[in-house]
């Protein structure tokens, strides 16, 4: 997770200095309360939480002319929150650091809707001995994502007021156990502050001609980490290699189909070292995962904000993982085994808007059986655009 923490630092920066030509940089405090929920019958019981936000955005033309017809974008930036959890002794307090978009909803731009996603870090959590109750959290870093809906308020002084509600997750990708997670909900009241203003110039190399459509073809290999069952103590890894093919709509969107093969190092070791029928003969095989899939991009510079969803083909040896688990083979059991998602970021060598023909990135993604976080994902890239 410390490799996360340093990409999204990574991804934040470029998230602001992405700024060649923009309307205005503003400074945003903002006010959260809510409740998190007890993620299952034996945590102990949370007071209200509460969390304190500071958000740099800004209004980037370049990104908005881009997305004028098929969205319309208000703002990207960046966000670092302080939360109290409401049990100081077993879940303790919360920094979270997570790069977003905004989007609105309404030509008169008074509603809209904001997604994030990046990483927070934990004062407190699990220990067998110290704090068994804690089953949300057993990591100091964790993911962090975050999904809200706003309405805007214009005052008379020329400000405006923006009153929210929405939803923050915890979870560290299954890099250790137990990460039962941590689900807010909240409501908000912000505002925001000028800090700069500059009219917009029109970069030529970065220019907002484009066709509707232009096909590519993408490799990733991919390094994840996992931990398999609550008492085993090591972390292992997860190798990932991926081909897909898609478009790019409008270059902002990338829309694609592909396949990947997992192998899980965790899979193969209990295999041959527990000889386990009918998978010993085979190991290497059934410790293999293929499946196929389909994803969507959000292109904003050098970021990407990265969703795969699919089917898993072939992964005979996740039933026994399941079950080992202490888990039923119930109709939970069949979904998890058949759906899989896929989220994160990617950082780009080149800025996309700049058209490159060929580019290539780095990115951080958390995978998913159903909802149930699987692994923590780092993965290097490479992406052909097909000029016709």
């Amino acid at each position: 997770m410390k490799k996360i923490l340093i990409f999204f630092f990574l991804s934040s920066f470029c998230f602001a200095q992405n700024n060649e030509k923009y309307d205005a940089l503003n400074f945003s405090p903002e006010l959260f309360f809510g409740q998190t929920f007890q993620p299952n019958s034996w945590f102990p019981k949370l007071k209200s939480h509460y969390m304190l936000g500071f958000s740099f955005e800004k209004n980037n033309n370049i990104f908005k002319n881009k997305w004028s017809n098929t969205i319309n974008l208000s703002s990207t930036g960046v966000g670092l929150y302080f939360s109290s959890l409401g049990n100081q002794e077993v879940v303790g307090n919360a920094i979270s650091i997570l790069p977003f978009v905004e989007i609105n909803l309404n030509k008169k731009e008074s509603f809209s809707t904001k997604f994030g996603l990046g990483t927070s870090y934990f004062t407190t959590q699990y220990h067998p001995e110290n704090n068994p109750l804690n089953t949300a959290v057993s990591t100091k870093l964790t993911w962090a994502f975050q999904t809200f809906v706003y309405y805007k308020f214009h005052l008379k002084n020329k400000r405006t007021l923006k009153i929210g509600a929405g939803y923050f997750h915890h979870s560290n990708g299954h890099t250790q156990l137990p990460n039962s997670g941590l689900n807010t909900a909240l409501a908000s009241v912000s505002t925001s502050f000028k800090l700069n203003k500059k009219q917009f110039k029109e970069n030529h190399n970065l220019t907002t001609d484009f066709k509707k459509y232009k096909a590519f073809y993408a490799f990733r290999y991919g390094q994840g980490i996992q931990k398999f069952i609550d008492h085993e103590s090591t972390v292992k890894a997860i190798n990932a290699i991926e081909f897909k093919g898609g478009f790019f709509y409008k270059d902002i969107l990338k829309f694609s189909a592909g396949i990947t093969y997992n192998f899980y190092r965790h899979y193969y070791d209990y295999i041959k070292e527990n000889e386990v029928d009918p998978y010993f003969e085979r190991p290497i095989l059934n410790a293999s995962n293929i499946y196929l899939s389909i994803g969507v991009e959000a292109l904003f510079g050098n970021i990407g904000i990265d969703w795969e969803g699919g089917l898993n083909v072939y992964k005979p040896f996740y039933k026994e993982h399941y079950i080992l688990q202490d888990e039923t083979l119930n109709n939970i059991y069949k979904l998890k085994k058949l759906f899989l998602g896929r989220l994160g970021l990617k950082l780009y060598v080149i800025n996309t808007l700049k058209k490159p023909k060929n580019n290539f990135y780095i990115g951080a993604h958390i995978k998913s059986n159903l909802s149930q976080a699987d692994f923590t994902e780092l993965s290097i890239g490479f992406v052909h655009r097909i000029f016709k």
